[in-house]
This record gives structure tokens, sequence and C-alpha cells, in this order.
């Protein structure tokens, strides 16, 4: 979080946050929960700041997610799953995890965009096999706007709660973050084990 690339989007102000959280939708190497609290621990001085913070991160993020629906419409469904199938898993989407997330679309569809925007690397991907179905934007855009929303909104407080506290708010965002990957692994590990 300290280079320089990092600090240069910073001092843009807003549309570098955006550029940031598009970013994070494209290339997921930095855990959006990292970016978020981060943020919020550094970026906002008031709750007006926060609020702002927040609405520029669910900007970046959704201009994201429609990157990956116009990749996936454009592409058309033999040419993703061959894309998937050759390169899926260097981004961490592995043949099994898309095709999961294209028949979750089999059911209620605001619900499946809204809910996935809410977990990890389901997240960044989910809207690819939207844009594939050709699923209509009047009815993923705003599920997609609402999870984003819901996923950002939390992680940029707690960031901001860090800031006001009189503990380091480095060291407590570090603990908080790795408090929240060792919940992510401990949710993957029961769901492969319920899965059998």
């Amino acid at each position: 979080m300290d280079s320089p690339l990092y600090a240069s989007l910073l001092d843009m102000g807003l549309l570098g946050i955006v550029v940031l959280a598009f970013a994070e939708k494209l290339i997921p190497v930095l855990p959006s929960y990292l970016m978020l609290v981060f943020l919020g621990a550094t970026y906002v001085s008031d709750v007006p700041d926060l609020i702002v913070l927040v609405l520029a991160t669910v900007c970046g993020s959704t201009l994201g997610a429609l990157f990956w629906y116009g990749v996936g419409r454009l592409a058309g469904k033999e040419r993703t799953d061959a894309l998937v199938a050759r390169f899926g898993r260097y981004i961490f989407l592995p043949v099994t995890r898309y095709r999961a997330m294209a028949n979750a679309y089999e059911t209620n569809q605001f619900w499946v965009t809204l809910v996935a925007q809410t977990i990890p690397t389901i997240r960044i991907f989910l809207a690819m096999p939207a844009g594939v179905l050709r699923l209509k934007l009047q009815g993923f855009l705003p599920a997609t706007i609402l999870g984003i929303f819901v996923w950002n909104t939390p992680l940029v407080g707690l960031g901001f709660l860090l800031r006001q506290s009189e503990r380091d708010p480095l060291q407590m965002g570090v603990t908080v973050v790795g408090a929240i990957l060792l919940g992510e692994l401990a949710v993957g590990l029961i769901f492969r084990r319920v899965r059998g």
C-alpha cells in the first residue's frame, strides 16, 4: 500500500479513488477489503469525506463490473469458456468456479448478483457470466451497485473508525484484515468439507 503508484492515485483525489476501485475489479492481486479498510483509515477525516469516499469506491467497482460484463457479452459463451479454461487459474477463476457462477443465474438473477458482490473473488468475476448470458442491464446494474455498496460501506467505515481510535490505525488495520482473511479461509474450508 506504500507504492509510488498508489500514492500518486491518492494524490489525484476522488478520480484516483475511482481508478483504484476499478483496478481492484480487474486485477485481483490486492484484496478489496484490505484496500477499503486502508482508504477509510488514511483518506477520510470526517463523515462527509466518508460518504464521498464510499460513493467513489462504489463508482469505480461498478465500472469494473461493467468491464467484465462487456467482456462476457462481446466474447460470447464459447470464447469465454475457452478463455477461462486457458487463463482462469492465473486470475483465481478455475473452470469449476466459473461454471458454478453461470449456473447460479438460473435462480433469481437480482439476488444472485447482489449477494455475489459480497463474496470475495466471486464479486470480481460474476459479471462475466452475466454478460455471456446477456442479462438485462436494468436488472443487473442496480443489483451490482447495491451489492457493492453493501460490501464497501462497512469496510471503509471500519477504516474510518480505526483512524478515530487512540490506537495505531495501521496496526489495527493489519489485525482486522488478518482476522478477515482467517475468517474467509475458515469459511472456504468449511464449504469444501460440506460439499465433500
